[in-house]
């Protein structure tokens, strides 16, 4: 009977070691998989300076009175004018903007009322729209203009600028695997981003022109560029 456990034992320690060797081997195996799944992550940015060719104009009409009547049929009647205007060139787009109006107090009562309205105006031609704005000046101010880039030329350079950072994204994978001494690579995760739709060029040179110009005379303005960029950014999985 001791002989038959001192057997029983014997096999059983034979079983752990057995199994002990098995975990090690497994977790050699394991080991060798770790060591296959090293990653390495980074981004590639495409970017081209665009020639701006879309303009975006707001022009508006402040005014104050003691009579809130007088003063709505004021505004409405420039802001009417000024939209006619816009809706006769062709090459513009106009639509109406944000109308306000509140009280001005002084001493604890009201004293007069301040109204104001905006005209939204869009376009692709420069001569065409600060022709217009030489026009509105006469009733209208000019509030904000600004250059940039159109959609469609956006869409169609993103689209270019899409495959140039791929190409570039692919190229940086093969660099970082042969320097990390990987005899190659796969792709993990990719992504795409192409950002806002461009930087526009505030144009307050235009504003400042228009402001000491005579009545009647368009601003003096110049496109400039924006900067359209694609970012890709990723990882891989190194052989």
């Amino acid at each position: 009977m001791r002989w038959s456990g001192g057997r029983g034992i014997v096999l059983a320690s034979g079983l752990a070691l057995a199994a002990a060797g098995l975990a090690r081997v497994a977790r050699a195996d394991e080991c060798k998989s770790c060591g296959a799944q090293h990653r390495a992550r980074f981004q590639v940015e495409s970017t081209r300076e665009v020639e701006n060719d879309w303009i975006t104009a707001i022009v508006g009409v402040t005014a104050e009175d003691a009579n809130p009547a007088v003063l709505a049929d004021r505004v409405n009647k420039d802001t009417a004018w000024a939209l006619e205007q816009a809706k006769s060139e062709s090459k513009v787009k106009a639509k109406s903007g944000g109308y306000s109006t509140y009280p001005i107090n002084e001493k604890g009562r009201i004293v007069r009322w301040q109204a104001s309205q905006q005209l939204l105006l869009e376009g692709s031609d420069a001569a065409a729209m600060t022709a217009l704005l030489g026009k509105l000046q006469a009733r209208v101010q000019l509030q904000s203009f600004e250059f940039s880039v159109s959609d469609v030329t956006r869409r169609k350079v993103q689209e270019e600028l899409v495959t140039e950072a791929l190409t570039a994204f692919r190229a940086r994978a093969a660099l970082v695997a042969k320097g990390l001494g990987a005899s190659g690579y796969t792709l993990d995760d990719v992504s795409v981003e192409t950002g806002s739709p461009g930087y526009p060029v505030p144009m307050m040179r235009a504003e400042m022109a228009m402001a000491k110009s005579e009545p009647g005379a368009p601003p003096a303005v110049e496109a400039g560029t924006s900067r359209v960029a694609v970012t890709v950014q990723g990882s891989i999985v190194l052989d």
